[in-house]
């Protein structure tokens, strides 16, 4: 089976040539057509329901490969699982994770050789794909049984009357696992062990001998110069073209560690800051010129709980970040707060406004100032998801206590100008997870399609 796609190729110098001989590489499947069918045929006829495609949800999804980095990553690993985020354990990182005190949520396997059924690790549940040998299943009977999207697979099927699904990511098992995950409804993933190359020699953060013989190539990519299997340097490549149509999709995904994949996914994703502020500043300039926009002001509407839940006082000083119209911090100065605005665009404040002083700037490159206050309504969700951090700890670093409003669903308004306008869309878990980071003390509340959050130290 030839796998998707491959650009591989290796450079091969002859003694006294002046250039190298490019050769190209195409990668092949290390498992037979028919051995691969023969798999589907024989574990499909298994008394099992198959897995099919269930509804969103707010669950979060800790892919953990088998990369040298995700030795580094460990405690953080254990984090996420102590708070309730679910751990896929890809092939042999089920054995690593359980011997380093992880209990793994879930193993993925799909490799089809008989050697991997050495693989099976300790995990609340396993999910094996249909092409793997049937040994797998012999020795991990209760395990769950999915099908992954080859041509050819369902002419290998029995009868079958219940829904199921096809999972496609191109015949990696990390690419596979993200599928895996989005049909499993999990719409935010965080990704360990990742690396797509070497480190001292090692492709592995462990040993595994089956890997042993792997032939190798010099990658170049961005000035830094890897070690990979040509099947880890395939991976690299079409990660990214899977993680983006997940984004698509309405996934959020994070890449941790370091190596080649990491590297390749942090470039994708890089925007110079002057490049990001400059495109920000613009966007929002056109909406605020749309009398509609402006129609109405969340931040206004939400004066009277914030100042009762951050036991607010004539006097006190207030930061609103993301100010707006200024009809919100218009409310708290008639209250008798001092308050300063933050906000990007330079004409969004309404002209019975103009006397609330505004700061302009981006939020994630804040002007040095604190309050004893903060107040956020209808801002975060419009950050763009990689600068979301930056701008909780800035804003945590000014204030002492910040009331949030945030929605969780797409916006509308947008259209007018042919741009999304929430760039960070997600469930209320994973903003909890997000303010939890900057604050000790988080009160939310979820209600439809937005949230509140009462931050404190």
């Amino acid at each position: 089976m030839h796998l998707p796609y491959s650009n591989t190729q290796i450079k091969h110098w002859n003694p006294g040539a002046s250039m190298p001989l490019i050769l190209p590489v195409h990668l092949i499947c290390n498992t037979s057509d028919d051995q691969i069918m023969g798999n589907i045929r024989v574990n499909s006829r298994l008394p099992k329901e198959w897995v099919k495609v269930e509804r969103e949800h707010d669950g979060i999804a800790i892919l953990c490969g088998s990369g040298p980095s995700i030795a580094d990553d460990l405690n953080e690993i254990r984090q996420r699982q102590s708070i309730g985020q679910k751990i896929f354990a890809l092939n042999g990182c089920a054995e690593y994770l359980y011997d380093n005190g992880i209990i793994p949520d879930y193993q993925c396997i799909i490799d089809a050789r008989i050697e991997t059924a050495e693989l099976i690790g300790p995990a609340k549940r396993h999910l094996f794909a249909s092409q793997v040998h049937p040994e797998c299943f012999m020795r991990q009977p209760d395990a769950d049984l999915w099908h992954l999207q080859v041509g050819g697979i369902e002419a290998q099927f029995p009868d079958y009357d219940l829904p199921y699904a096809l999972i496609g990511g191109a015949a990696s098992v990390g690419n596979t696992a993200l599928c895996l995950a989005y049909a499993l409804g999990y719409r935010v993933m965080h990704c360990f062990g990742y690396d797509s190359s070497h480190r001292d020699g090692a492709g592995h953060a462990f040993k595994q001998t089956l890997n042993d013989g792997d032939p190798c190539a010099l990658v170049d990519f961005d000035g830094k110069q890897y070690i990979a299997s040509l099947t880890m340097k395939l991976q690299a490549e079409k990660f990214i073209d899977t993680a983006h149509a997940l984004e698509a999709a309405g996934c959020t995904i994070e890449v941790h560690g370091s190596g080649l994949l990491p590297h390749i996914w942090e470039r994708q994703h890089l925007i110079l800051p002057e490049e990001l502020e400059a495109a920000e500043k613009t966007k929002y300039e056109a909406m605020w010129s749309i009398p509609g926009y402006r129609h109405y002001a969340p931040g206004e509407h939400h004066v009277a709980a914030a100042f009762d839940a951050l036991s607010m006082a004539k006097g006190d000083e207030l930061l609103d970040f993301g100010c707006g119209t200024g009809r919100g911090a218009a409310k708290f100065i008639e209250l008798g707060l001092n308050v300063i605005g933050i906000d990007l665009a330079e004409n969004s404040l309404d002209p019975n406004c103009r006397h609330v002083p505004v700061l302009h700037a981006p939020l994630w490159n804040m002007p040095d100032v604190t309050a004893k206050h903060g107040y956020c309504t209808d801002v975060m969700e419009h950050i763009p998801t990689e600068k979301v951090d930056a701008v909780l700890n800035g804003i945590s670093t000014r204030v002492e206590g910040c009331y949030f409003n945030i929605s969780t669903q797409p916006d509308a308004m947008g259209a007018m100008i042919g741009q999304p306008l929430h760039l960070t869309v997600q469930p209320a878990a994973w903003w909890r997870e997000k303010l939890c980071k900057y604050w000790p003390n988080v009160e939310m509340h979820a209600d439809g399609g937005e949230l509140v959050a009462i931050c404190k130290r």
